[in-house]
């Protein structure tokens, strides 16, 4: 039997841990939601436990992160209280929502890289501990039909927020957001940040319908896309 793939994160590693279930893919999935005590606070910053940093030193092979992966939902899942948009400068084209107070996109940034700042500082524990190469897998691509989601969003989570999804284009954008900053991060750190799977997304973007999971989260079907991609890079 092939030795297991390693992935470590939140919530997102729920659909490859999934999708290795149906498939019979050896994996070990370090899911850290279902892990109480993996996480400590040290004077006020997020680290590994000593347990789990022993785990990473004695795995000899690569590691697949998905550490983090929802601050843009966090941030903009929702409509703010006090609307507001930005323009992507990679993709300034995109349309603004019309009701909202355009901020700078490197506002929007500096609040956003606040809300990884904790995710990052675990990224960097696990960089330093791998013996192995670090793969990022960036987070799901954004579901465009908010209608649809209506049913799966867990309001009492987002307190603060209007009972209102974002506008599409709005929650994309942050999503683009998030993986810049995560690309950054793996440029500066020796780390590879991996693309969602090209087939779960539409001409838009936009997650296709067959990968939807709950608005926030894919299902076992990406989970097997980023499986295969897993594979192939191990």
């Amino acid at each position: 039997m092939p030795d297991p793939l390693w992935c470590i994160g939140h919530s997102h590693v729920t659909c490859v841990a999934r999708a290795a279930e149906i498939t019979g893919t050896p994996l070990q999935a370090l899911n850290f939601w279902g892990m109480p005590g993996a996480i400590e606070q040290d004077d006020g910053v997020s680290r590994l436990s000593s347990a789990l940093e022993q785990q990473l030193r004695q795995h000899e092979g690569p590691v697949f992160s998905m550490i983090g992966g929802a601050a843009h939902g966090v941030l903009g899942m929702l409509v703010h209280p006090r609307r507001f948009d930005f323009v992507l400068p990679a993709q300034p084209a995109l349309p603004l929502d019309p009701a909202a107070e355009v901020l700078p996109a490197l506002a929007v940034r500096r609040v956003l890289e606040s809300l990884m700042m904790d995710y990052l500082a675990l990224m960097s524990q696990v960089q330093r501990l791998c013996n192995g190469r670090l793969f990022h897998l960036e987070s799901p691509p954004p579901f465009a039909d908010a209608q649809r989601m209506q049913a799966d969003i867990p309001w009492d989570m987002y307190p603060g927020m209007r009972h209102e999804i974002s506008p599409a284009y709005f929650r994309y954008k942050l999503w683009r957001l998030h993986s810049q900053i995560v690309s950054d991060w793996c440029a500066g750190a020796g780390a590879t940040l991996v693309p969602c799977p090209p087939q779960s997304v539409d001409e838009s973007g936009f997650m296709r319908e067959s990968y939807y999971g709950d608005g926030a989260h894919a299902n076992a079907a990406y989970g097997e896309l980023v499986l295969e991609q897993m594979r192939r890079l191990a």
